[in-house]
């Protein structure tokens, strides 16, 4: 079966880069004015990832005029989670560049109140990533990336009453793991059930939030599949892993919030 691969959840036109993105303006001898692109600077570099590698940084906007830029590679085609956490009422933006300064997309308020989230696949290669404060908010904030594999899907923004399932889940083999994302809003309440559906697996889950940290792993003996009940989750997004120790075959994944 063909392995599914997430597509970008905010989807934005694209916007010409000296309309409201970032430029410094030179000019020529007949006084006529040159945009040329940078990557601004306050953010940091991040370097290369690899799957499931994380990454933060903790910085300020202190105008309206403002901007950090952080730079990354990617060493294969990924699934990218970005996501700011604001503090003290910053409400804040994200931009995302190729690293030839050709506009992707951007998000201001997909997140838990009113923070935002940038999840889709991407080729391997070099981005930027600009931060800036929506209109004139200012404030602190964290910026997270986690980097994760091709496969698996995204959920979106879940809220109480949601079901979601994935009926299309494949695992090749012992290397392969399967990515799920989504947000949540509010205090919530999470089940978690994968069931193998063809073949052989010794599946195992993990749970992560978009700060790096493993809340959950669950890798129960012999061809047993996991589930995970009763899990609280607080206003953020969140990453499951799919993998299995042994084997192939598919699954299903079902999500239920209340």
């Amino acid at each position: 079966m063909r392995k599914l691969s997430l597509v970008l959840l905010v989807v934005a036109p694209l916007l010409a880069l000296s309309a409201c993105h970032p430029h410094h303006d030179d000019y020529d001898d007949d006084d006529d004015v040159i945009v040329t692109p940078y990557v601004p600077g306050g953010g940091a570099d991040w370097g290369l990832f690899n799957h499931f590698e994380h990454d933060f940084a903790s910085r300020d906007i202190s105008d309206s005029s403002d901007q950090d830029g952080f730079e990354f590679a990617l060493a294969q085609d990924s699934v990218v989670v970005i996501t700011i956490t604001g503090f003290g009422g910053f409400d804040g933006y994200l931009d995302l560049y190729h690293d030839d300064f050709s506009f992707i997309t951007g998000d201001d308020d997909g997140g838990p109140g009113g923070d935002a989230v940038l999840v889709g696949s991407l080729s391997s290669g070099g981005y930027f990533v600009v931060v800036g404060g929506s209109g004139s908010s200012v404030g602190s904030y964290d910026i997270d990336i986690s980097v994760e594999p091709l496969g698996g899907s995204d959920f979106g923004v879940l809220v109480p009453t949601d079901s979601f399932i994935d009926n299309g889940g494949v695992m090749d083999d012992a290397f392969d793991v399967d990515s799920y994302i989504f947000t949540v809003e509010g205090n919530v309440i999470g089940d978690f059930y994968m069931t193998t559906t063809s073949g052989v697996l010794d599946p195992n889950f993990e749970l992560l939030d978009e700060y790096g940290n493993v809340i959950v792993f669950d890798d129960p003996a012999g061809n047993t599949d996991p589930f995970l009940i009763n899990q609280a989750l607080t206003p953020g997004t969140y990453i499951v892993r799919i993998g299995t120790s042994s084997g192939s075959g598919t699954y299903s994944l079902q999500i239920d919030i209340s």
